[in-house]
């Protein structure tokens, strides 16, 4: 079980996800409950760090679970809250680039290239911090400043896994080596 601990939490993300689905979003157990998806995000790294338990599709797996609390975020949200057609739009389109990105960076490298740079990992805390932050304001701001630095981060993804000679899923980015 030992080598499986990170997965399992991991997976325990993926289905405390889907109860999220069963909240009033944005009521404050439905941000308690997606509190503890990202803590679950931060310790399923340092379980399997300090338990010398990482598997080979522990990252992969982290991966599909970050999209599916996004993609059953989205779900919740849509509906609840006004969205203008321009947010949907650019919601829309960033997850079209990384689609292609994955599409492409799978097909040349041969297995899911999902890549971890600094600057996916300030777009994955803006995405998480988004319920938190819609608390507080408009609609149209949180977009901006989400969608803003997402846009950068997949086309940054779209270009590594189209230029990169071999595939790191830990590249920092395209301007920190």
């Amino acid at each position: 079980m030992r080598s499986r601990a990170a997965d399992t939490v991991t997976f325990s993300r993926m289905a405390l996800a889907f109860l999220l689905i069963l909240l009033v979003p944005l009521s404050p157990e439905f941000l308690i409950l997606y509190a503890i998806i990202g803590l679950t995000d931060v310790l399923d790294g340092q379980v399997a760090r300090r338990t010398k338990s990482v598997s080979m599709y522990g990252g992969v797996f982290d991966s599909i679970a970050d999209a599916m609390v996004a993609v059953i975020l989205l779900y919740c949200l849509i509906p609840h809250l006004v969205w203008e057609e321009w947010m949907v739009m650019w919601i829309a389109a960033i997850a079209a680039v990384r689609l292609v990105s994955l599409g492409i960076g799978t097909g040349r490298f041969g297995k899911p290239a999902f890549v971890h740079t600094y600057l996916n990992k300030v777009a994955g805390l803006l995405l998480f911090l988004t319920p938190f932050l819609l608390v507080v304001f408009d609609v149209p701001f949180v977009v901006m400043l989400v969608c803003s630095v997402t846009t950068v981060s997949a086309f940054e993804y779209l270009y590594i896994n189209c230029s990169s000679e071999g595939f790191d899923p830990n590249l920092a980015g395209i301007l920190i080596r």
